[in-house]
């Protein structure tokens, strides 16, 4: 199956309004002096340090979209030791990503020279959570639409595994060639446990140049992610999962190719009974695990993270030039909190192997049927029958996750683009660039 490519969305940003001017006029007319310019273009500074940071126009930012879990290799070459979303280029996309928005004409580059206000490191996550109880079920040909098995809360992983033509003596339907493990479908709250870790595990540095930092402190004092929460809502209520539940398997597919896909629980296991020489688990219909209570607003995340705003301003203005990597990046700090971040990411929780994550509770743990012991004895269930017959049952060690959910992370900046007569002053003008860091505390780099 084919892998489905990212893709790259332009984003053309709207410049005829005043503040997307460059240098927001600033700059006095032509028969002005020098001074007068200096003058202008200092009390320029100035004012923009004092403006608030919801009226600074947006200067370039970019965004890139996953819609679900990461494999292994994409997780080891964007989110390792350094998380760098600037650097998405059509050329080499990030592994994993579905689309990637970007103002940038160059990747992680300005086009001219940029008096930086503001910056944006942004997690954006499904706005409600939950899991859902089903299976994992291969079926002998993913590639061609087959009747569905029955998908039961629970079932003997012996017995009712027999499998045949058409379903034969099978209490689940499975044919030759099937098979179906029990499951679970967790939404959303994967990613923000990521996201939590991520801030937890990473600094936030700007490096400019070989040995000089701007900025590096935990990545937790800059991210942000907006609430969920809808205003005077209850925390959870129901929602219908079907949905939920085919947007994950269609990611499975095209994205993972995923040999499985995840079948919500449509059957309630009432017990047991003699079922010609198969099969031991009988089921009545129930539809209500297509219901799940889900709860909106995220988890911790939001919480670990409420003393940050949208944008985290400077405390003071940074002159930028255009053609310059702009070096803002991730850096892993410690090894404990970024792994759990690439474990909640991976299609497989970090154990390795192919999707969907297939795992015991602990090494110790084999993966297949709980022991057999004595056969009526060992793990013994009452029969439905008459008289009552006991009946060893026999579960799955192991069990299947999959996860579903978009998120997205986002790199932004806010400030104001200097018209070229300004930075020629500043650049040409080493007094200049004096008089404004001691007048308004401004770095400018040339």
């Amino acid at each position: 199956m084919t892998q489905k490519q990212c893709v790259f969305n332009p984003i053309e940003i709207d410049r005829d309004v005043p503040v997307r001017k460059l240098g927001m006029g600033a700059m006095p007319g032509n028969g002005a002096s020098k001074q007068d310019k200096v003058n202008k273009l200092i009390g320029f500074i100035r004012d923009a340090q004092k403006c608030p940071s919801y009226n600074l126009p947006v200067i370039d930012n970019v965004t890139i979209h996953y819609d679900g879990p990461l494999t292994d290799n994409a997780i080891t070459t964007s989110f390792g030791n350094i998380i760098n979303p600037l650097g998405a280029n059509p050329e080499t996309p990030p592994p994993g990503a579905v689309q990637v928005d970007t103002t940038f004409a160059e990747p992680g580059k300005f086009q001219t020279f940029n008096l930086i206000c503001g910056i944006q490191w942004r997690l954006d996550f499904e706005p409600l959570s939950f899991t859902v109880l089903g299976n994992s079920w291969t079926p002998a040909n993913i590639a061609v639409a087959a009747a569905s098995p029955v998908s039961p809360s629970d079932f003997n992983s012996v017995q009712d595994i027999v499998t045949g033509a058409a379903g034969a003596l099978s209490p689940l339907g499975l044919v030759t060639g099937e098979t179906m493990v029990q499951a679970a479908l967790a939404w959303g709250w994967w990613s923000e446990l990521a996201g939590y870790y991520m801030a937890r595990g990473y600094n936030l540095q700007w490096q400019w140049g070989n040995r000089q930092l701007i900025l590096n402190d935990q990545l937790r004092y800059t991210a942000f992610t907006p609430s969920n929460a809808m205003d005077g809502s209850a925390s959870n209520s129901n929602v219908d999962a079907n949905f939920f539940v085919r947007r994950s398997n269609t990611y499975y597919q095209n994205n993972l190719a995923s040999p499985s896909i995840f079948l919500t629980a449509d059957r309630s296991r009432i017990g047991n009974m003699t079922l010609t020489t198969a099969g031991s688990s009988v089921f009545r219909p129930d539809r209500s695990n297509e219901f799940v209570g889900a709860t909106f607003g995220g988890v911790a995340l939001r919480q670990y993270l409420k003393g940050n705003g949208e944008f985290r301003r400077l405390s003071a203005p940074f002159l930028m030039g255009p053609g310059v990597p702009i070096g803002l990046k991730a850096v892993q700090s410690n090894t404990d909190d970024s792994t759990l971040m690439r474990n909640y990411l991976s299609w497989t929780n970090g154990f390795g192997g192919v999707a969907p994550a297939n795992f015991t509770p602990s090494t110790a743990v084999a993966t297949g049927s709980s022991i057999a012991g004595t056969a009526g004895t060992t793990g013994a269930e009452p029969s439905l029958d008459t008289p009552v017959a006991a009946v060893s049952q026999r579960l799955n060690g192991n069990r299947v996750e999959y996860k579903g959910g978009a998120w997205k992370l986002t790199i932004a900046f806010k400030g104001f683009e200097l018209t070229p007569d300004q930075a020629a002053l500043v650049a040409n003008a080493p007094d200049i660039q004096t008089t404004i860091q001691s007048e308004c505390g401004c770095a400018c780099k040339t």
